[in-house]
């Protein structure tokens, strides 16, 4: 049976924001040393200067006129229009905005932190902000100018306020919280679905639905607004330019995709959290789940691809699938991660409170469907998502004392921090040396 309400560390009330600024800190003093090195690496480095660089100078160069059509970036444009409000004036060159844009990642840091002093230890502290601030491609996002920890800083927040079960002023901020990710990155349009079952209290009485369809309204109206003026405006779910790239053809297999990168995930958190008799509590849910997920995989293609198709490679888990062997097209290491990834997910679920839970699943099937009309499917997509998702998680099993063992999420910190140095790290230190 889900949990119907998490306890509360006595920690969660502190209000020293001491290591929140220190994380805050550390992010964008990094990002300050890499951009003043010049070093333009990864596939973050290349999509600043292709990209977002040229989109923030276009904005710069064009006010008052703002023209949010013509961008050449396939994301919303609120993260390039508040970078130029704030580097245009001070006439930052390239590597000064860098720095502008790592504000962003360094909120999310700083939000997470906050968020996960509320466990009983710094350790389990740790372990639960690891799967996100040890991701490639957080850093990434930190390093140069990227759109995506500057759409997770607004939905991490809306989902904690999700989450707390709000009040009507909260569930006004979560409804801006959301507009702000979509504005940044439409395809966080994903947020919608916790959102709205987030106001839905199974305990409310029948003659108070009214209250229940004026507290979906409030969180779900302003990012619809804004999603439907962005259609409108480009004339499709991309900007024109770039269109072609990123919503041609659809790929069901992103529903497979997205559940085996939450696999890295679940499966540590599973271990960390469950025994043997709460998984088998559960277990035909669990398989079911497990099963559903994993079919995509098997009915469409599903293998990774190669240049100069960029459908489906790069990151760790279309590289494993590059190199195993595949049947007429599909894979079948991603069927079973999709499996893995569906069963552990719902298994954790079962052992969260029950709002939490029902937020949290709405939210990992919405990513599921919305990444699927996209033919591109890397990794960051669904990881960064995810792993923000996890830390919320982890924080709400450690809170009630579940965890019943850590080296699972050591384990899990340990793999995040290897990735990182392979992706990110060690293409910094070959530029600063060559």
């Amino acid at each position: 049976m889900i949990r119907d309400r998490a306890a509360i560390s006595p920690r969660a009330t502190g209000r020293s924001y001491l290591p929140a600024a220190g994380a805050f800190a550390l992010v964008v003093g990094l990002a300050a040393v890499i951009a003043a090195t010049g070093v333009i690496v990864t596939a973050g480095g290349n999509d600043q200067r292709a990209f977002h660089w040229p989109s923030v100078l276009q904005i710069r160069g064009s006010f008052p006129h703002l023209d949010v059509v013509g961008l050449n970036t396939a994301t919303g444009p609120l993260y390039h229009l508040a970078v130029a409000a704030i580097a245009g004036p001070l006439g930052l060159g390239e590597h000064g905005t860098q720095v502008v844009g790592a504000l962003f990642a360094g909120c999310l840091a700083g939000l997470a932190v906050q968020y996960a002093r509320s466990v009983p230890t710094w350790y389990l502290c740790a372990l639960a902000v690891a799967p996100l601030l040890l991701s490639a491609y957080f850093w990434q996002s930190a390093l140069w100018m990227l759109t995506d920890d500057a759409a997770l800083l607004f939905a991490m927040a809306a989902m904690i306020l999700m989450i707390a079960d709000p009040t009507t002023r909260g569930r006004v901020a979560v409804g801006v919280l959301v507009a702000a990710a979509i504005a940044t990155r439409q395809t966080f349009v994903w947020l919608l679905a916790p959102a709205v079952l987030s106001c839905v209290d199974p305990v409310r009485p029948r003659h108070a639905r009214r209250a229940t369809l004026r507290d979906a309204a409030l969180v779900a109206v302003p990012g619809v607004v804004v999603l439907a003026g962005l259609i409108v405006l480009w004339g499709g779910l991309t900007p024109p330019a770039m269109r072609q790239f990123n919503a041609a053809n659809p790929s069901w297999t992103a529903i497979a995709f997205t559940f085996a990168v939450a696999a890295i995930f679940a499966v540590p958190v599973l271990a960390a959290v469950a025994d043997a008799a709460a998984v088998r509590a559960h277990l035909a849910a669990e398989i079911v789940t497990g099963v559903v997920v994993a079919v995509p995989a098997l009915v469409f293609r599903s293998t990774a691809t190669k240049f100069p198709d960029d459908s489906r490679r790069g990151g760790v888990l279309w590289t494993l699938v590059g190199k195993l062997p595949a049947l007429d097209g599909r894979s079948p290491v991603l069927a079973v991660l999709a499996f893995a990834g569906g069963f552990a997910c719902a298994a954790v679920f079962f052992v969260l409170e029950r709002r939490t839970a029902v937020v949290m699943a709405a939210a990992l099937v919405a990513l599921a469907v919305v990444t699927a009309p996209g033919s591109q499917l890397y990794q960051k997509y669904a990881e960064l998502p995810i792993a923000m998702l996890s830390v919320l998680v982890i924080v709400a099993v450690a809170r009630t004392g579940r965890l019943s063992r850590t080296w699972p999420l050591a384990g899990l910190a340990t793999f995040q921090f290897v990735a990182t140095a392979g992706i990110v790290g060690v293409p910094v230190v070959r530029a600063l040396g060559g």
